[in-house]
């Protein structure tokens, strides 16, 4: 089966530069070595370490695809005009503008001069374009699915080819029923959920718990003391902000708050919300470390440090893979109900709390609750581990083929 995956056209894969949706296809790469169910084929922007990455894979054929020096440039005026002129709230989204169109163009010439059996949308609508041209939604009629990550807010000219996907393979139910909300017609029979994955196998094992070890001396924190443990982006949908207020409530001894992440993924660029984060934290810099991004197979250890995971959430998450891979990691784990983490998270292993004027509040009781009561941190940490080994890479690897073998 030749099946080709248009991915993001920012974010490279191999995921070099991080990202939850580019590590969840790096794992459909690796299973493919071993399973080889796929002739797969991978378009990706260009990235020098992906590059390197990718000539160890044997079985998945890469298709980078470099943006010139111009647009690279246009795009860099573009973002400095919506960040620093038009002060653009998501200066973010303007980032990547040029990039993705040439992105968008040189994938729909690819799609027009080779054929493959299924071609598969990673999450951006705006990949609908490349079979907007060169009649390719006619050609792959019956044959394209959207494997839907987030909420879509704009068609991009491309409703009726939108309308034509064979299905629709969204990461939780939240997200499905919103994209139902948006396009309005389309047929409930299309949706599927491809539930999200991590490595079990890493997560969670003893060499993450060793390699911990040596971590925790790079940070400063003590074999005795304990950490809470954030994982994530460095935006105010992610409740980071509301986490230090709760944690400069608890004044908690030997504890350290860990804040893993940045604003975007590997970048260097930071944010005015970052800068706000560590204004918050300088009262309390002695127990609080920020270690930026982190490599992701470094990840298991970071989470094999920690005794306690907060994701706490502040909009409609449909299911972010820090939920899961602290599951995985054998971590109790406070969050909030929010999109699809209710789906993944398990109420024996998790707090999920609501998301309401009280959440700092909430959140330093939960603290609170977790790490002075080690019966039941013990017992959260067991569930949560037991649910997440049903979300491995293998049961991900057949579960999407066999979804896109109907």
């Amino acid at each position: 089966m030749e099946v080709a995956i248009v991915t993001s056209g920012y974010q490279p894969v191999p995921a070099a530069m991080g990202g939850g949706v580019e590590a969840l296809i790096d794992h459909l790469i690796l299973k493919n070595e071993y399973y080889g169910t796929m002739n797969l084929t991978i378009f990706s922007t260009y990235h020098e370490k992906s590059v390197k990455m990718a000539s160890k894979i044997q079985k998945t054929k890469f298709i980078f695809i470099k943006p010139p020096a111009i647009v690279r440039i246009c795009d860099r005026v573009l973002y400095f005009i919506a960040k620093r002129i038009l002060k653009k709230e998501k200066s973010m989204s303007y980032r990547y503008i040029i990039q993705r169109l040439h992105y968008i163009a040189k994938v729909s010439k690819y799609l027009q001069k080779n054929t493959y059996d299924k071609v598969i949308l990673e999450n951006h609508s705006t990949l609908f374009m490349t079979l907007k041209k060169h009649h390719n939604a006619q050609k792959y009629a019956g044959s394209y699915y959207y494997h839907l990550h987030n909420e879509v807010t704009n068609d991009y000219g491309c409703r009726q080819i939108m309308l034509g996907c064979r299905k629709v393979l969204g990461v939780s139910r939240y997200i499905n029923q919103t994209l139902s909300g948006f396009l309005g017609s389309f047929p409930a029979d299309k949706f599927d959920v491809l539930r999200n994955c991590v490595d079990t196998f890493h997560f969670g094992s003893v060499k993450s718990k060793q390699d911990a070890m040596a971590l925790r001396k790079n940070y400063g924190i003590a074999a005795d003391e304990r950490v809470v443990l954030f994982t994530g982006r460095l935006n105010k949908e992610k409740g980071i902000k509301e986490l230090l207020l709760a944690f400069k409530k608890v004044h908690l001894l030997r504890t350290k708050l860990v804040i893993v992440g940045g604003y975007f993924y590997a970048s260097d660029m930071v944010s005015d919300y970052e800068k706000e984060l560590q204004k918050i934290a300088e009262p309390m810099k002695d127990t609080i470390v920020f270690t930026g991004f982190i490599d992701y197979p470094e990840m298991p250890a970071v989470y094999g440090m920690a005794d306690v995971a907060v994701i706490p959430s502040m909009w409609e998450d449909p299911a972010p893979l820090t939920v899961i891979e602290s599951m995985a990691s054998g971590l109790p784990l406070i969050t909030t109900v929010s999109g699809g983490i209710p789906e993944y998270a398990s109420v024996e292993g998790a707090i999920l709390l609501p998301r309401d004027d009280q959440i700092v509040e909430r959140l330093a009781d939960s603290l609170n609750q977790v790490l002075f009561n080690d019966s039941l941190r013990h017992k959260m940490a067991a569930a949560s581990r037991k649910t997440a080994e049903q979300m491995n890479m293998d049961r991900y690897y057949t579960d999407f083929i066999a979804k896109i073998s109907d």
